[in-house]
């Protein structure tokens, strides 16, 4: 016999109160938990209170999801109208897991909410994991290192139905539905998810990441762009590196189409990078289970989303990049250049960029994304910067154990990373520490 569902009430200091209903059903049984939410009242930004079908308490159901097939229709139809980035699609997050987050031991968790009213619309889709380890279970995003802005999918009228104050309710509901954790790390919360403020920063217990993000506008053509972003002397230096550039053969930004010359193009990218990685004394993520396969995949079955090019000299690969297109913003996610061949002092990587910031305007793209990373170079070009909060918060007693490590760990790297005398050391001995361990692989 089914367990009768308990009705909870919790009260706040929204006008209308949500309420909670617990239930059991055969999709619970089946590893698929359900809770239902009920909205209230909405007040939009300009403070007049709107009127809508709230009065009738309708409820969100929530629904926990420990695999993603059954997601898949739901995920994409949700995703092509919504607020989200790149790397909360479906085609980006089924890839890492079946390539990377399967391996690496991380548990599904994905949280769905819907209404109930009508044919039940997604308002959120938030792609969460379980991650175990020695001092207790994780909660975290799915997407791990290869996703630079973690976060939800939320509905475009997802704040009509919670309040940024209600947010709070809803997640704690969102948490007991969950398989059991210690501590809830949740980083990279960029302040907004495309048009709207990210809820998740309505938590606490945030701390700044260790890094910022950094964006461009682009202009409506490639020459306007260049024309206000480029000094005179700067773009004369730029002249000059192509002639010079050009002294070792034509120089053409190549789209490969074929699978074969795709894996190719991939293939050197990631030799060129490891490469620089071992001149860091930095590990090579591409010798992790599952990183490589993941790119190749993407780069593959994704072309819509993906963009493979690379820069030719002479008929040699001269550099490389693994680029991501979506929603009019252009990602610069992986790019690299050889930097042992002979012309690798004439600035291939810089061109290469300057290209791919072309083809990003030619293509009809209005922003130009660097990224995570506050590398000086990135001053030349962005004029915005993107700030990434940490929210990490212990759950329970083991929670608190890993916790309090964690947050200094977090804390001391972000002091070193934006303290430029300290970071210009560190960087210095690292290098001369890989340097001392890979001698092979660094003066290759």
């Amino acid at each position: 016999m089914e367990k009768r569902p308990d009705l909870i009430h919790w009260h706040g200091e929204a006008p209308m109160t949500p309420s909670i209903k617990k239930t059991e059903t055969a999709m619970a049984r089946a590893g698929v938990n359900h809770h239902r939410l009920a909205a209230a009242p909405v007040q939009q930004g300009s403070g007049r209170v709107i009127n809508g079908p709230w009065g009738a308490k309708p409820e969100i159901v929530l629904s926990v999801h420990r695999g993603f097939d059954e997601l898949r229709g739901l995920w994409t139809s949700l995703e092509r109208g919504a607020d989200c980035t790149a790397f909360q699609t479906y085609g980006w997050l089924s890839t890492w897991f079946r390539h990377i987050g399967e391996r690496s031991g991380v548990e599904p968790a994905i949280v769905v909410g819907r209404e109930t009213e009508g044919e039940g619309k997604a308002l959120f889709i938030m792609p969460l994991g379980l991650k175990r380890g020695l001092v207790g279970t994780r909660l975290v995003w799915l997407g791990g290192c290869v996703c630079d802005y973690p976060g939800p999918v939320l509905a475009g009228d997802f704040a009509r139905h919670v309040r940024r104050d209600q947010f709070k309710a809803l997640w704690k509901e969102i948490r007991a539905a969950l398989p059991h954790h210690d501590i809830v790390e949740l980083d990279r919360l960029p302040e907004t998810i495309g048009r709207q403020s990210n809820p998740f920063l309505a938590l606490g217990h945030l701390q700044a990441h260790a890094s910022n993000a950094h964006m461009t506008r682009l202009a409506p053509t490639w020459g306007e762009y260049y024309g206000a972003k480029r000094s005179s002397g700067s773009k004369k230096r730029d002249k000059q590196k192509r002639r010079k550039l050009e002294e070792f053969g034509a120089v053409e930004l190549v789209t490969p189409r074929s699978h074969e010359e795709i894996a190719r193009t991939v293939d050197a990218l990631i030799a060129q990078k490891a490469a620089t990685f071992a001149r860091m004394g930095v590990a090579n993520p591409f010798e992790q289970p599952g990183v490589r396969d993941f790119y190749m995949d993407m780069a593959a079955n994704e072309p819509e989303l993906v963009h493979v090019c690379r820069l030719d000299v002479g008929g040699k690969i001269a550099a490389a990049n693994w680029g991501v297109s979506f929603d009019g913003r252009y990602h610069y996610v992986l790019a690299s250049y050889a930097e042992h061949e002979d012309f690798a002092r004439r600035g291939p990587g810089m061109i290469q960029l300057m290209e791919l910031m072309r083809h990003a305007t030619e293509t009809g793209h209005t922003e130009f994304d660097f990224t995570i990373g506050d590398e000086a170079y990135k001053a030349d070009w962005c004029e915005v910067e993107i700030r990434l909060f940490d929210h990490l918060e212990a759950v329970t007693a083991r929670g608190w154990m890993s916790l309090l490590p964690t947050l200094l760990y977090r804390r001391a790297k972000r002091f070193i990373k934006q303290t430029p005398l300290l970071w210009n050391a560190f960087t210095r001995l690292r290098a001369a520490t890989g340097a001392l361990q890979r001698p092979g692989v660094a003066q290759a």
